[in-house]
């Protein structure tokens, strides 16, 4: 079998609306040397058919059809079948320019021998039927982590808080460095399941290559994220927050720049997550028991990093109800008084 430089990655699942847009663009790279997987995820429309007639006309594309499994199941599937010396993903219902790989693919080889040791880093635009929303591009960077170069709390910034390194599209990933370390995404998370992929694959570089190509158009709105418990906090999303307080912490700590960048981190952990969390914990109208309820708030809070830097990130926000809770009585039977008494989510701060 023909063993192409790049496989390109595609989980599909119910995504007839999207699909040929996106299989078009990706025949229409510039760069050829390439196959496409598209991974159909037990798809009850006419996804699959649509996947098959592309298939007709172009020998590139490779099916792989599985029972329903989620979005990781499907991408680690692919990972598995793939036989390009590079790995791509892109999502079905996104669409790519015909730059998308050549870009990516230059960006390495420009690099010679230092592209395997190198994550390779483009960026997308998002969108929506509105049209596109606003983004900012910095100019090209590079952080080496032997050399100490570009570790700066700028960079930082711009991978983590701009969320350039949390999604599997945008990169360009070396197959045998995947092999190797065994990497794969977690399978029954609803999100942070990339991040820590991309966490675990940034351990196994020495250096970060971004370069300011946008050549992936990202769909807002189409991804329904729904919590895994009844509409409530579940353990999904319980471990989804662990995950990226670690995997964000531990990455400050190899650019040598915690101390400098920690209260945002802080705040971030307060803001996006433990407060996230406390709403859909306490979420009215759900299927889940007072005690399931404390048993999923005592795991929430089990993990020092996470629960230490939401506690100080609720130290530096305004002066609120909750956040007189989170300083000074941070327990569950505290919050769901909170909830009973005022029927109402907590503030957003």
């Amino acid at each position: 079998m023909r063993k192409p430089e790049i496989s390109v990655i595609v989980p599909v699942y119910n995504c007839t609306k999207f699909l040929p847009e996106m299989i078009d663009g990706t025949l229409l790279q510039e760069f050829e040397d390439f196959e496409l997987l598209l991974i159909d995820d037990g798809s009850t429309d006419d996804s699959l058919a649509i996947c098959r007639q592309y298939a007709l006309r172009d020998d590139r594309i490779r099916i792989i059809h599985q029972i329903n499994g989620g979005v990781s199941r499907a991408r680690n599937r692919g990972i598995d079948e793939a036989l390009g010396e590079y790995i791509v993903f892109v999502d079905a219902d996104d669409r790519i320019g015909s730059r998308y790989l050549l870009d990516l693919i230059n960006a390495s080889l420009t690099l010679g021998i230092e592209s395997r040791s190198t994550l390779i880093l483009s960026d997308y635009q998002p969108f929506s039927e509105k049209g596109l929303e606003e983004r900012t591009f910095p100019d090209p960077f590079n952080i080496d982590f032997t050399s100490r170069k570009g570790l700066t709390a700028e960079l930082f910034r711009e991978l983590i808080f701009k969320f350039r390194i949390f999604p599997p599209y945008c990169k360009l990933y070396r197959r045998d460095l995947i092999e190797k370390n065994r990497i794969r995404f977690r399978e029954g998370m609803k999100s942070a399941e990339d991040f820590e992929f991309n966490i675990r694959y940034l351990t196994m570089v020495d250096r970060v290559k971004y370069i300011n190509s946008v050549q992936y158009d990202y769909r807002l709105g189409y991804k329904k994220y729904v919590p895994s418990n009844h509409g409530v906090l579940g353990d999904s999303e319980i471990k989804s927050a662990h995950i990226m307080a670690n995997g964000i912490t531990e990455l400050a700590k190899r650019m040598e720049i915690l101390e400098e960048v920690s209260p945002e981190i802080d705040l971030w952990a307060a803001n996006k997550h433990y407060f996230n969390r406390i709403r859909m914990l306490f979420r009215k109208n759900s299927q889940v028991s007072v005690r399931e309820r404390k048993n999923l708030y005592k795991a929430l809070i089990q993990d020092p990093i996470y629960y230490s830097a939401a506690k100080r990130g609720a130290a530096q926000l305004p002066e609120s109800t909750t956040r007189m809770i989170a300083m000074k009585a941070d327990n569950f039977y505290v919050w769901l008084a909170f909830f009973i008494a005022h029927n109402s989510e907590v503030e957003k701060n």
